[in-house]
């Protein structure tokens, strides 16, 4: 073959190739534009988890006060582990929460009624509420005692053969009374809780205080008369300990299988109140009164009370109002009862050295001021373990640990502002270790009239969150949030923050092992500081999505996807000085980011091994357009090196003219023999 048919070949060879493989380019970049990048996130493995007894579906109703913040935006994938489904009956248990507030309610009553009529109630009388009764200890000097339970309530606080105490009555302290169930050598009290009714003891703005010792502790739990042993069911109500306002004490006190359904009534639950004290709303209306309809009406009641004075008890003609439920103390007749409201107070508590299992809440607080929280466990509860609901201030939570609960281990929910949480330990619940939310109480106008501003001021440092199923320490909105130096190992996720929180600080923490991110920054979060921390494991080290943060001085080790993603608009986010090792597409993500300003950063990423598959490699490098140009370079050096090789050596053009011989004569001796024999035959 000659070689110009070779060279037209190889020619044509080369066009086909070219234009194959820009056909190819084309082909692969348009197959990604509808998938997403090289590094997407990855989806959250399924995290086992073993369903109590009993439930049946894998999601149910929720207690009312098992408060779980959601905002606009919120990633798909923040729900996908919930709590457990709650084992009892919500239509039978939300009754039986009415119940108990309507039975409060009535013993508020009588109280005010009693005031407001001058009928003198100073020793303590009991009253019939429903189908059960409750026993009023009124203000005293001395404080009530075991020995004066037995006295007050002989049929219903009786001595068992171990040694311990059956109350089988309700019990309100009223304000300015004392409760003290202490007792050095150790005490057990068992409240009745069964198909027959449960018992709870309600404090009512007075103090009640629980003592033991250091190894004997008061033991308080609820007590299943039929099978004398605690009552595990909640679907008819459990007994439960309760303080409106006043101030509570438990020191060295075990608490067990205790509440249902609600906070208020979630087994030890520490409630204020926010509404105003009615009564004095009414005597200053009273005297603002003026005319002559209502000097009639005055004139009236002064006629009532010269009527009711001349009796000793100021029960007799009371007719059917609550007063005339009134029974002394002692042996128990029959009889009903109505209706009041709370005063505006706050409650304060020390809780110390005490130990909650198996409760509905295992403790609820809420218009709290005060609490000092020391050295206690709140474990195995059917929602959270330790709650703080509503206007909860000025509280420390210190060296106590939350474990195996059905939510979260510690809640702070909305209106709670002023929490120091310390040295605290939240494993192996199935949603968060610790829920820290401070998000408006009211996005516009609402009925109560909230304010629309954020809370906050609450840190969480030198704690312990392990293998809980959802998140260490999940961030809600909020302002001036810190989360520093703790340690989190295994969670789903470390630290997540979002919902617009601002003035985030996240120092010192160490981080390990990941199921997904180990630190996320999203949805509005704004001068948020990622510093000082130590992530190792997971997909994704420190996550930024739509959020401002600055991420410095961190250092983040093997993660299997990236050390840093950056997606969505994070133009005020800066990343810098951190230290980056382990294996990925890429050390830091910002292909995601629609206005990422990577002006002055400087990350030591020497250590980071680049995973990235060759074709993504050759995706992200051969656009089309780069295609065409490398193409047309390549055409032109081929044409330049074949032109080359057409080049041929100058030649006279009249070489074909030249003489045979330059014109000299030559001798016989330079003629060969050889031709000389040829000329010869010839």
């Amino acid at each position: 073959m000659t070689a110009p048919k070779k060279g037209r070949k190889l020619w044509r060879a080369v066009v086909v190739v070219g234009v194959l493989g820009v056909a190819g380019l084309v082909w692969m970049q348009s197959t990604a534009a509808g998938t997403t990048d090289a590094s997407p996130t990855p989806t959250p493995k399924a995290t086992p988890s073993a369903v109590k007894p009993g439930s049946t579906t894998p999601k149910a109703t929720q207690p009312p006060d098992s408060d779980q913040p959601t905002t606009p935006g919120e990633a798909k994938d923040d729900k996908t582990i919930d709590r457990l489904p709650y084992p009892g009956d919500p239509e039978a248990e939300a009754a039986y929460v009415a119940d108990e507030d309507r039975r409060l309610v009535e013993v508020r009553t009588v109280d005010s009624l009693a005031r407001w009529s001058k009928t003198s109630l100073n020793s303590p009388y009991r009253i019939a509420t429903g189908s059960a009764y409750t026993l009023v200890l009124t203000p005293r000097r001395e404080v009530y005692t075991i020995k004066d339970l037995l006295g007050l309530a002989p049929q219903t606080f009786i001595r068992q053969p171990d040694g311990g105490y059956l109350l089988s009555e309700h019990v309100v302290i009223q304000n300015g009374a004392t409760l003290n169930l202490a007792s050095s050598g150790g005490l057990t009290l068992r409240l009745a809780s069964d198909g027959n009714g449960f018992v709870s003891i309600v404090n009512y703005g007075g103090v009640l205080n629980v003592q033991g010792a250091n190894g004997r502790p008061v033991r308080i739990s609820s007590w299943n008369r039929d099978n004398d042993g605690p009552d595990t069911l909640t679907n008819d109500g459990r007994a439960y300990i309760r303080s409106l306002g006043g101030q509570v004490r438990f020191r060295y006190a075990e608490l067990s299988d205790l509440g249902f359904w609600s906070g208020r009534t979630g087994g030890l639950s520490l409630t204020g109140t926010d509404r105003p004290n009615s009564g004095s709303l009414d005597k200053l209306g009273e005297t603002m009164r003026v005319g002559k309809r209502a000097t009639k009406e005055r004139q009236a009641e002064k006629d009532a009370n010269k009527t009711t004075a001349g009796s000793p008890t100021g029960l007799d003609g009371a007719g059917k109002n609550s007063l005339s439920q009134v029974l002394p103390a002692g042996k128990l007749p029959l009889p009903e009862v109505d209706i009041a409201d709370p005063e505006y107070s706050y409650v304060s508590a020390l809780i110390q050295n005490t130990t909650v299992k198996r409760n509905a809440f295992g403790l609820f607080a809420a218009s709290a001021n005060g609490l000092d929280i020391r050295e206690s466990k709140f474990d195995d509860s059917l929602v959270d373990g330790l709650v703080m609901h509503r206007y909860v201030t000025n509280a420390v939570v210190d060296s106590s640990t939350a474990d195996g609960n059905a939510g979260d281990g510690f809640v702070l929910s909305r209106a709670t502002t002023g929490i120091v949480l310390s040295e605290i330990e939240a494993s192996r619940n199935h949603r968060n270790g610790l829920t820290m939310s401070g998000l408006p109480l009211a996005d516009g106008p609402s009925a109560t009239g909230s304010s629309l501003g954020s809370y906050g001021n609450n840190t969480v440092s030198n704690s312990k969150l392990v293998d809980n199923a959802r998140y260490g320490v999940e961030v809600i909105g909020g302002t001036n949030i810190g989360v520093n130096a703790n340690d989190l190992q295994g969670n789903d996720m470390g630290v997540v923050v979002r919902g617009g929180a601002e003035d985030v600080s996240i120092v010192g923490n160490r981080v390990t092992k990941p199921i997904r991110q180990g630190i996320a920054i999203r949805d509005g979060v704004n001068k948020s500081v990622v510093t000082g921390n130590i992530v190792s494991g997971g997909n994704t080290s420190v996550y930024v999505r739509d959020s401002a943060a600055t991420v410095q001085r961190n250092t983040l080790s093997d993660a299997d996807s990236h050390a840093i993603s950056l997606v969505g608009s994070v133009n005020e986010t800066k990343v810098t000085e951190n230290t980056i090792s382990g294996r990925g597409p890429s050390a830091i993500d910002t292909k995601r980011a629609a206005d990422v300003n990577m002006h002055r950063w400087k990350n030591d990423d020497g250590h980071w091994h680049d995973t990235t598959p060759f074709v993504v490699t050759l995706k992200r490098f051969l656009q089309p357009l780069t295609a065409m140009w490398l193409f047309l370079a390549a055409l032109l050096i081929f044409t330049a090196a074949r032109g080359s090789r057409r080049i041929r050596r100058v030649v006279h053009p009249y070489a074909d003219k030249a003489p045979v011989t330059d014109g000299r004569t030559l001798s016989a001796a330079t003629v060969p023999a050889s031709n000389e024999n040829h000329l010869g035959a010839r």
